[in-house]
């Protein structure tokens, strides 16, 4: 049985972006993330945790546009799509 790699990002901060886009500050803590993955679940700071369906539309380290980002590197991300993202300490996803 082959496991799926998972997605970690730690985010550090969050603010509302163009267009009702999100973008966070985060630093990748798993897989290497690219624009176009998807994001599935928002962990809390209080440890709980919500579905959310979230893709990666733009990643942006040192205010350029890149298409990856690796651990442990931090980067500013867009994210298109639905989910509440007040108080979360880390979103998830699972790479195809």
């Amino acid at each position: 049985m082959v496991m799926a790699a998972v997605i970690r990002l730690g985010v550090e901060s969050i603010e509302q972006g163009p267009q009702g886009k999100t973008v966070c500050v985060v630093r990748c803590l798993g897989e290497q993330v690219s624009v176009g993955d998807f994001l599935s679940t928002a962990i809390f700071e209080d440890g709980t945790s919500t579905k959310v369906d979230l893709r990666i539309v733009m990643i942006l380290r040192y205010e350029r546009p890149v298409e990856l980002l690796d651990p442990p590197h931090s980067a500013k991300i867009e994210l298109a799509g639905v989910g509440g993202l007040e108080g979360v300490r880390e979103l998830q996803g699972c790479l195809p």
